[in-house]
């Protein structure tokens, strides 16, 4: 992997005593990746934009897909991410913005909180800024056998992404 390098994403332990570790329940599934930043001054809401507003094409085929797929068994299929290069620096996040398929309902200054739910899972998306890094920590709520088997199944997928994702906007300049 010499021409894709990962490192500057990593695995991180999941944060305890926070929003969204208040709001778990069982059975769940919850990972937390860190990145450096170099734009200090960008708030948690704007590290959120400036990372999820630009998916590669592959993501969004991959949504565009997920989205046809699971909307027959009732996933929430809204609006997903695009590729917004245009807005610099992003717009910042307050409680009940809308976030493509989610909307905001914790911001301060150290975290924002973005959310779905549809019959099957409750998602979640926490930025922080935590000193010279951002966390960005995922939590799914799995309500239903169909939401656990989704979970399962995309799981590699959402690995991967996830990591492609932070990567680039750490690579590009953009956090």
């Amino acid at each position: 992997m010499s021409g894709f390098k990962l490192f500057r994403v990593s695995a991180v332990p999941i944060p305890t005593d926070d929003y969204l570790d208040q709001r778990a329940a069982r059975p769940y599934f919850r990972d937390a990746l860190a990145a450096p930043v170099s734009n200090k001054s960008l708030t948690p809401g704007q590290l959120q934009n400036a990372i999820f507003t630009v998916m590669p094409l592959w993501v969004q085929a991959l949504m565009a897909l997920r989205n046809r797929i699971v909307g027959v068994l009732g996933f929430e299929v809204g609006r997903t991410f695009t590729d917004d290069r245009s807005v610099f620096p992003p717009r910042d996040l307050q409680v009940d913005d809308a976030v493509a398929f989610m909307h905001v309902i914790h911001a301060d200054a150290s975290e924002v909180v973005s959310f779905t739910e549809d019959k099957h899972m409750q998602f979640y998306l926490s930025v922080s800024k935590q000193a010279d890094q951002v966390v960005v920590s995922t939590m799914v709520n799995l309500k239903t056998l169909t939401g656990r088997l989704y979970m399962a199944a995309i799981k590699p997928f959402h690995w991967l992404i996830a990591r492609v994702v932070i990567h680039n906007a750490v690579k590009d300049g953009r956090i």
